[in-house]
C-alpha cells in the first residue's frame, strides 16, 4: 500500500560521503499517518538517495505507524553506518553522523539496553 500524495511531516537532510568520492544527497522522510480502509493506519516513508520509496508502513493505530515508520528509516541510516558508510549533515558538513547522533536524532538512547561498565 502506497499512498499517491504522501503529506510528509518531518525530514532529515544528509550527504552520504560515498568510498569513490561521490556524494549523494540522502533525504530522511516521515509523513503523516492516514486511516486505511481496513481499519488500521498506515505512515509513507523514505530515504531518498538510498532506497526506492518503501510501501507505507502498517500499524494498528497513527502512533504505531508513525513510530514504525521512523524506526525503519532510522534502521536502514543505521546499516549504512554499519558498514562504514560516511554521513554528513547537509546544512553543515563537518557535523559527522555516528551511531551516537543517529540514536540522538531518532530519540532512540533510552531504549538501548545499557552497556556493561568496563
Amino acid at each position: 500500500m502506497r499512498t499517491s500524495a504522501p503529506n510528509y511531516i518531518a525530514t532529515e537532510q544528509l550527504i552520504w560521503l560515498r568510498p569513490d568520492g561521490s556524494q549523494v544527497r540522502v533525504v530522511a522522510r516521515v509523513g503523516l499517518p492516514y486511516p486505511t480502509d481496513d481499519g488500521s493506519w498506515a505512515c509513507p516513508a523514505e530515504l531518498q538517495g538510498v532506497d526506492p520509496r518503501y510501501p507505507d508502513v502498517c500499524g494498528a493505530s497513527s502512533m504505531q505507524a508513525l513510530s514504525l515508520a521512523t524506526a525503519l528509516v532510522a534502521t536502514r541510516l543505521g546499516h549504512l553506518l554499519e558498514r562504514g558508510e560516511r554521513l554528513v549533515d547537509a546544512e553543515d558538513t563537518s557535523c559527522a553522523w555516528d551511531d551516537e547522533m543517529l540514536h540522538s536524532i531518532f530519540g532512540l538512547h533510552g531504549l538501548r539496553s545499557p552497556r556493561p561498565a568496563p
